[in-house]
């Protein structure tokens, strides 16, 4: 060994070490958007820089596995650099770093690229990746490879002891406290730990960590103390709506700022006159997937991998026990709202795991318009919710995602008609006022609803709560109450439910709900409950959600309580009445078309014109006498949800 690592020329260890040293100072500028700040992180970090230094070393000890070197260590300094640039773009549009769990997301990414990126920067970006990619050809064809032949078994045993010592590191530093392995706030760690090592972290870290005491006796002792606490059941069950306002806050809670109008009057109005606190969710500036996992299943994403989205990984395999399939038992149907595409965050398979009978994706909706900068305004949902209301004689439990409020919040001026201003707060003033306007929309969907629900008259609690703050430059030293983990919380009834003020944790919500509604309880309703006040609280929900998303199912005695639901898109059904071609001009003739209505001939996707709600038409079709013709709704990620009854041509 020793005779091996002799060979390597001590000047290609001194290059190894120096470009080690410059990648990792410039991902530190890259994850600080600041030079100054990525020196300073030099010095203030001494030890946490040299680490994250080693795992960039333990990468570049992979090109000692081939002759051509110097392009293997290019291309491994290249991902560092992307991955580094990714994360210093990302920050400027949300407060959460790049991590692993974005590259899976890099569809929905592309999804909604034309908000965040104008097309010169597209078109610049295309230009750039050619020239990259122009670059690393030639590399390869020109780069100098080494003389000798690489003793293949002597890199990977260098590589092997290079790892080892990087997780000794790692482990002396977490118990020195220098590092940590748990990351409550993901920006908060990159700052502290370094790009490099949470980055990487996310990579290896997903899903939840097997507790040391797991068991089979360590799950039933925590079982054995729960109890359903509610009050006496009784056969009265109100509607109970849910609503996620996307990025919505009460921006009277700002200090040093003044409005020309309060944008949020119902809001207003509800936290002074009915049940209201401070939820905590689980992130800031983006991560609504995340308060939604939280507010539905009761469980905390603490214990998933950094940046992790279960949305993204265990929920798109396992069902899970939520507010919905919970409700189910008691006679409820269950409803899915979103004014968005129905796949991103894949919820077109995790609202079927979750027990839902039915999702209304922006692709079933037919009055949607958007706002300025390209997303569905939030009136639409009025028509949605009636709409499951009026769908069935039992109780409904209706979940709503809004997305109005969402960002990239423009820095210039796009709508004229704005007619709330602020002022004190100059150097966010464009976007901000543009927030302001839109959550003023968003305010006024929320009291049009109230009017219909009342109108109604069915016995109906709506709940109204914010997925996370906005990205715009808001600190906690801003807020009059709270933090930025803390958005708020309303509960609207006709009932006549006791006024409440409780500050919660958004995996609290939905046990809060149903003890204020003496509906029956799940699991995670159950612990919170009893263990709230105990020192145990999080190690032993730590052992409940291993064991149900990844254990045993010792909790359900080893078996799997609940099935997948046969999800059912939007509430009107859309059909296929008849169909004529006329020379290669095919029209379809049916009900419920809009412009998401794609038509498929034997399976394969047409290019569809919508006409109307009864017409759609193809162009330069030929067809034969027994072909399949069906119609489903396509979004922007060109994935088909829900298909009509075959139609067969004649």
């Amino acid at each position: 060994m020793k005779e091996q690592i002799k060979k390597i020329p001590g000047k290609t260890w001194a290059n190894y070490l120096v470009l080690t040293l410059v990648i990792n100072l410039i991902l530190e500028m890259l994850n600080r958007r600041s030079f100054i700040k990525g020196i300073l992180f030099i010095f203030d970090y001494p030890l946490v820089f040299l680490y994250n230094a080693l795992i960039i070393f333990v990468t570049l000890s992979i090109s000692f596995l081939v002759k051509r070197r110097f392009f293997a260590s290019s291309l491994i300094v290249l991902c560092w650099l992307v991955c580094g640039s990714a994360n210093c773009i990302i920050k400027g549009f949300r407060s959460t770093p790049f991590s692993a769990i974005d590259m899976m997301m890099l569809k929905n990414a592309i999804e909604i690229m034309d908000v965040y990126v104008t097309p010169v920067q597209l078109v610049l970006g295309g230009i750039l990746l050619v020239m990259v990619l122009i670059g690393l050809i030639v590399l390869f064809l020109k780069a100098p490879k080494v003389s000798q032949k690489p003793n293949i078994i002597f890199g990977i045993i260098f590589i092997i002891g290079l790892v080892s010592i990087d997780a000794f590191v790692t482990n002396v530093g977490v118990n020195a406290k220098v590092l940590s392995d748990d990351f409550e706030n993901l920006a908060y760690a990159y700052e502290n730990y370094g790009f490099a090592y949470c980055f990487s972290n996310s990579i290896l870290d997903v899903g939840i960590e097997k507790p040391d005491d797991y068991s089979e006796d360590a799950v039933l002792s925590v079982l054995s103390d729960m109890t359903d606490d509610a009050a006496v059941i009784t056969t009265s069950r109100p509607n109970l709506i849910m609503i996620q306002l996307e990025s919505f806050i009460d921006p009277n809670i700002l200090k040093n700022i003044t409005l020309s109008e309060n944008p949020v009057p119902n809001f207003t109005y509800l936290k002074e006159n009915y049940s209201t606190g401070l939820l905590t969710v689980p992130s800031i500036g983006a991560g609504t997937a995340n308060t939604e996992f939280e507010i539905l299943t009761g469980m905390s994403t603490d214990f998933f991998g950094a940046g992790e989205y279960p949305y993204k990984t265990i929920l798109t395999d396992v069902p899970c026990e939520s507010i919905s399939n919970l409700l189910k038992k008691q006679s409820y149907s269950t409803h899915a709202i979103h004014n968005n595409d129905g796949t991103f965050y894949n919820r077109n398979t995790v609202f079927s795991n979750m027990g839902f009978d039915t999702f209304t994706p922006i692709e079933y909706m037919y009055h949607a318009t958007n706002n300025p900068i390209g997303w569905a305004k939030d009136d639409v949902l009025t028509e949605e919710i009636m709409k499951c209301l009026n769908s069935s004689i039992s109780s409904d439990f209706i979940y709503t995602i809004s997305v109005q409020g969402h960002g990239r919040y423009p820095k210039k001026v796009v709508d004229d008609t704005q007619s709330i201003t602020v002022t004190g707060y100059d150097e966010y003033k464009i976007p901000f006022e543009y927030y302001l306007n839109q959550i003023h929309e968003m305010d006024e969907f929320i009291g049009d609803l109230i009017d219909s629900l009342e109108k109604s008259g069915e016995p109906t609690v709506l709940v109204m709560y914010g997925d996370h703050f906005p990205t715009l430059g808001i600190t906690d030293e801003m807020l009059t109450k709270g933090n930025m983990f803390q958005t708020e919380y309303v509960v609207w009834d006709n009932i006549g439910l006791e006024k409440q003020h409780t500050d919660l944790y958004a995996y609290q919500l939905s046990n809060h709900l149903f003890e204020m509604l003496n509906l029956k309880k799940g699991i995670m309703q159950k612990y919170h409950s009893t263990y709230i006040d105990s020192e145990n609280y999080k190690k032993n929900m730590q052992l409940l959600e291993y064991d149900m998303l990844y254990g045993e199912n010792y909790t359900f005695n080893q078996t799997v309580p609940y099935e997948p639901s046969n999800l059912k898109y939007g509430i009107d059904n859309i059909a296929i009445t008849f169909a004529n071609l006329n020379d290669t001009v095919l029209t379809v003739t049916g009900r419920n078309f809009n412009q998401y209505s794609t038509i498929y001939i034997n399976d394969k996707q047409i290019e569809t014109e919508f006409i109307n709600s009864n017409l759609l038409t193809a162009k330069e079709i030929s067809m034969e006498e027994g072909d399949s013709i069906t119609v489903a709704q396509v979004g922007a990620d060109h994935a088909p949800l829900g298909f009509t009854t075959e139609y067969i041509f004649k």
